[in-house]
């Protein structure tokens, strides 16, 4: 944690990578329902989307497939009741599939159940794998009992951003804002999928597009 970062964290408990919740709070309104679901939760702290509603005490689902990192999710927020980490990875079937390490090992930013065969995956992900079971997350949803209308949906997914939307029904969940990461051989899919269930791109903040309901 950096200067900026600690500041951030101590004036406003926020986590996230670039302050990006600040634009959350000036897009979701004082009447935003106070449930986030965080696809892609890593450790719930480092770079976290989801963490400054947490230590807000919203609902969240916090969804992460590493095993070595869900530990230490599940150790972060045991004793809170409206938390609920799931080890388990998203895209648009379900099954079991192979979570690939990334080379950042036991810190898991890198690791992904991507197959794409390219330049930042030479170079992001290992061969080494573990076997991960793969839900679609309208039932993940579903299961749960979120309601239709939560406060922000955060997807960071290592390429796999896409197929989590593609999982989620968006005629029925209608998150008030959407953050994804960017990943160019798919984010122009991406991008078209989300405008044509009626969000509008707000904030394109380093590595990242944040979107809200028009």
């Amino acid at each position: 944690m950096n200067l900026r970062q600690l500041v951030k964290y101590v004036l406003w408990r926020d986590a996230t990578q670039h302050g990006e919740y600040r634009t959350f709070l000036k897009l979701m309104g004082p009447a935003c329902p106070s449930i986030v679901v965080d696809v892609g939760a890593n450790d719930g702290f480092y770079g976290s989307n989801s963490f400054p509603f947490v230590a807000r005490d919203w609902r969240a689902i916090l969804i992460e497939p590493h095993p070595n990192v869900f530990a230490r999710l599940q150790t972060k927020f045991a004793g809170k009741p409206r938390v609920t980490c799931l080890n388990l990875a998203c895209s648009n079937q379900r099954g079991l599939l192979p979570l690939f390490i990334g080379k950042d090992g036991d810190a898991g930013t890198l690791s992904t159940i991507c197959r794409d065969d390219n330049d930042h995956f030479r170079t992001a992900r290992t061969e080494q794998s573990v076997e991960v079971r793969v839900e679609v997350l309208s039932e993940v949803l579903e299961s749960q009992a979120i309601p239709r209308d939560f406060g922000l949906l955060s997807v960071d997914t290592e390429g796999m951003d896409y197929e989590v939307l593609l999982g989620l029904n968006l005629p029925k969940w209608r998150p008030r804002i959407i953050i994804t990461e960017d990943y160019a051989p798919k984010d122009l899919a991406k991008f078209n999928h989300l405008r044509e269930h009626g969000y509008r791109l707000r904030a394109h903040p380093l590595g990242n597009t944040i979107w809200s309901l028009t």
